[in-house]
């Protein structure tokens, strides 16, 4: 399945919604529906395999993401937007000056600022 089906298909429920509303119309939107879903599970399974072959041991700690090295030191912080949604292991930027709102640092890539909170 590619894109250009979706596309295809795409148009043609748009030029028969045009013309009229029928059961051609309605098979169209079924069979767009599971192209749909069948490419989002392709997308989590290649999600999943990726994460497998970064090489990262990540661990989720003080709302960022930390790469445990072999000798056990804690490389990072590491966006944790980015990990959760492209597995991407984006360094985080050095602390902001924000002394109300604690430790905050800036992620180049999605430009969220990441509060990092530490366990008192």
């Amino acid at each position: 399945m590619d894109i250009k089906t979706i596309t295809d298909n795409v148009k043609a429920i748009k030029e028969i919604a045009d013309a009229t509303q029928n059961l051609e119309l309605k098979s169209l939107i079924v069979d767009l529906k599971e192209q749909v879903l069948e490419l989002r599970e392709e997308n989590h399974s290649l999600k999943e395999e990726l994460s497998k072959k970064t090489g990262y041991n990540m661990v989720f700690e003080n709302c960022v993401y930390w790469n445990i090295l072999d000798n056990k030191e804690k490389d990072g912080p590491f966006c944790p937007v980015c990990w959760d949604k492209d597995k991407l292991a984006i360094r985080l930027g050095p602390e902001i000056n924000a002394p109300a709102y604690g430790r905050i640092r800036k992620c180049y890539s999605c430009n969220n600022n990441i509060k990092i909170k530490i366990k008192a």
